[in-house]
């Protein structure tokens, strides 16, 4: 297995972590416990069994997670962690921070894949092939972000392309290393959720 597929397949893996700390029962657990669990369910993810793993298997549906994707899939494993041990569920992001990442993802997944289903005749995919124009989109867009206090996107733009230009998952196109098809669906939902409470607090 070379370090591409160990990669996404680690990835997919942190996901099954994240749902198992998820549970009510692990909350009752000793750290001992927990370790164990969490030890016993990424072998449980990552072994394959008749030749396919449980971590492969969702792969194989739902493709690479993206960058973004295993930053926040880290925070969320991390801060869940952090909430067994010491009671501590502060995010490690500001909802500002967290908000500014959904939309900007929200925002790409209606410009991507709507052309990418052939709807249209512009094909925006083709820039994520090394496109100078996205690449200085992106920079001055981060540029643009960090002068309004908010850096996490610019750090999720630069840990993507960083991650583009090691070509640390199979495609070779940028855009899979901003966003992917289960990310752009819970970035759509939150915001849209987080715009209609906004909308009620204003009414209130």
């Amino acid at each position: 297995m070379n370090l591409t597929d160990r990669f996404a397949l680690s990835v997919w893996a942190l996901f099954g972590l994240w749902l198992i700390l998820r549970l009510p029962f692990v909350t009752r657990m000793s750290v001992t416990q927990r370790t164990a669990t969490l030890l016993l369910g990424y072998v449980i993810a990552m072994v394959p069994v008749a030749g396919l793993s449980l971590a492969g298997a969702l792969r194989g549906m739902l493709g690479d997670l993206s960058t973004t994707s295993t930053l926040l899939l880290s925070a969320a494993l991390f801060t869940r962690l952090r909430f067994l041990v010491n009671g501590n569920a502060a995010p490690l992001w500001n909802a500002r921070e967290r908000f500014s990442v959904l939309l900007f993802i929200s925002v790409l997944a209606l410009l991507l894949y709507p052309f990418a289903l052939g709807i249209g005749t512009l094909d925006p995919y083709r820039a994520g092939f090394g496109s100078v124009s996205l690449l200085l989109m992106l920079a001055l867009l981060s540029l643009w972000f960090m002068r309004r206090g908010l850096y996490l996107l610019p750090f999720v733009c630069a840990l993507s392309v960083m991650a583009w230009s090691m070509r640390l998952l199979e495609s070779t196109n940028l855009w899979d290393y901003l966003l992917d098809a289960p990310l752009a669906i819970y970035a759509i939902v939150q915001t849209v959720k987080a715009m209609l409470e906004a909308r009620k607090v204003e009414r209130v």
